[in-house]
């Protein structure tokens, strides 16, 4: 159960820290965006074309905040995915040995 509270509090702070960028990423980025768009970069072409230029300057803005913070490949991860509600969990590329 503690698991679950956190992800609830993170979730909070984050809304209410990166509102627009979760608007902005949530409203492409959800559980259906495979079956919509196929890939995650058709569903943000879609969310550029789609969205008012205020909203999009403010999730850029937004988005470089978060950087800036999160730099931690896991804790940017978790700001995303649990944070803001995005449902992209992109995989690190195998590295192969021979």
């Amino acid at each position: 159960m503690v698991g679950r509270r956190s992800n609830q509090m993170l979730r909070e702070d984050m809304e209410r820290r990166f509102y627009r960028l979760g608007q902005f990423l949530g409203g492409y980025l959800h559980e259906d965006w495979p079956k919509l768009y196929g890939t995650p970069e058709i569903a943000l072409g879609k969310a550029m074309e789609e969205s008012p230029i205020e909203l999009r300057q403010q999730a850029r803005r937004e988005l470089t905040r978060v950087l800036a913070e999160f730099e931690e490949d896991k804790k940017l991860r978790e700001v995303l995915n649990s944070g803001l509600g995005v449902n992209v969990f992109f995989k690190k590329p195998r590295v192969r040995t021979y």
